[in-house]
């Protein structure tokens, strides 16, 4: 017998089973910007560096001018005397006529002992400076060049072109999806097998990211991964240790150090935690501060800090462990692909759709001493 309901029908009156109201869109809330990526570019190094060449192994080529720069060896021999030996770290750091300041003290070399690590001076106290007595490890700041007339030439230091180098990684996702899956009608989902390969390129995009911050440059072979190295492999001369939480103080350090080996930074890369720590440094003071007309949303830099120094995009990466604080020069960094993110089908086997996303990225950093980190950060 069919049944009677009361007027008005309601939909808690009505029996009849209800469609489902679903969304036809899937939502995820798992973190997937790439800060760095977004700023330098998944394949910026090979414009940046001229690379046209495609390898498994990436070199640079680098060159300086001659150091200007020694130390006393030996502090006994520097003393207020007319003592013309004079012990020094590096002897072929220096040629004759080499006009040297140590403290208050002006010296011109005469001849160089690059067995014995010593120079030759012409005397003590050159140009009216004072003869004085300097301690082992006082730094030797070349100065100029006084060379007598008609005299031979001599032939002082040359550097020579090194070629830094990195390697690349292999970053790889397979799917697998049933001939059923792929079949069936569902929500938010036209087509299974190329929806699963969409999701894994931003999941290994992540990974790339990463591998900024901990890579590890190993050469690989036939039994054992190649993998490519970090900022760490890199970055050697310019560190300031934080030993504690960041400080004004410690920014301003590192981009003297890199501003005085002839860097130019320009970005300032750090976990969201470090730079809530460090802006509420910045927001009160008056020898750095955050130009807030610069700020900005989405993946690129927020903020800008400005220094004496020069100006630093703040760029706020997840990623980033909280630890570490890096000062790059964009122009001089830069990720390499050899392989871009490409989804490829596999040979089928079985009722199944068989495929994987491959990509292989390395990173590059020339000139290392352009750039610099602050570690030991506690948040």
């Amino acid at each position: 017998m069919m049944a009677l309901i009361d007027q008005p029908k309601t939909a808690y009156s009505d029996s009849t089973p209800q469609a489902r109201a679903i969304s036809d869109v899937i939502s995820m809330i798992d973190p997937r910007d790439t800060p760095l990526l977004a700023r330098l570019g998944l394949d910026s190094a090979r414009e940046k560096f001229k690379l046209s060449l495609n390898g498994t192994k990436i070199e640079l080529l680098e060159d300086e001018l001659d150091p200007l720069e020694d130390a006393v060896n030996d502090g006994s021999g520097w003393d207020n005397s007319t003592t013309t030996s004079l012990a020094v770290d590096d002897a072929s750091k220096f040629q004759d006529g080499h006009i040297i300041l140590v403290e208050n003290e002006k010296l011109v070399v005469k001849d160089v002992d690059l067995a014995n690590d010593t120079i030759d001076v012409y005397g003590r106290g050159f140009g009216g400076t004072n003869p004085s007595t300097h301690a082992d490890d006082t730094v030797i700041y070349i100065v100029g060049m006084a060379r007598l007339e008609g005299d031979d030439a001599d032939y002082g230091p040359i550097t020579d072109i090194t070629a830094p180098y990195n390697y690349t990684s292999i970053f790889q996702k397979a799917i697998k999806v049933s001939g059923t899956m792929q079949a069936i009608t569902q929500y938010g989902v036209e087509d299974e097998f190329m929806y699963q390969a969409n999701k894994a390129v931003p999941h290994l995009l992540r990974l790339v990211e990463r591998m900024a911050f901990y890579g590890e440059r190993v050469e690989g072979s036939a039994t054992g991964p190649r993998s490519a190295g970090g900022l760490d492999t890199f970055i050697a001369d310019n560190i300031v240790n934080a030993g504690g939480a960041i400080a004004k103080a410690d920014v301003d350090s590192l981009m003297e150090e890199i501003v005085m080996d002839g860097g130019y930074p320009d970005l300032l890369v750090m976990n969201p935690r470090v730079a809530n720590d460090l802006r509420g440094l910045l927001d009160t003071s008056s020898f750095i501060r955050v130009g807030q007309n610069e700020n900005k949303l989405g993946l690129d830099a927020i903020e800008r800090v400005v220094t004496q120094y020069g100006e630093l995009e703040l760029v706020m990466d997840r990623w980033c462990p909280t630890s570490t604080a890096y000062v790059l020069q964009s122009d001089k960094v830069g990720f390499f692909a050899l392989r871009p993110m490409t989804a490829y089908e596999l040979a089928k086997i079985g009722d199944s759709l068989r495929g994987e996303v491959v990509g292989e990225f390395s990173l590059l950093v020339a000139n290392e001493k352009a750039h610099g980190k602050i570690t030991g950060i506690t948040t």
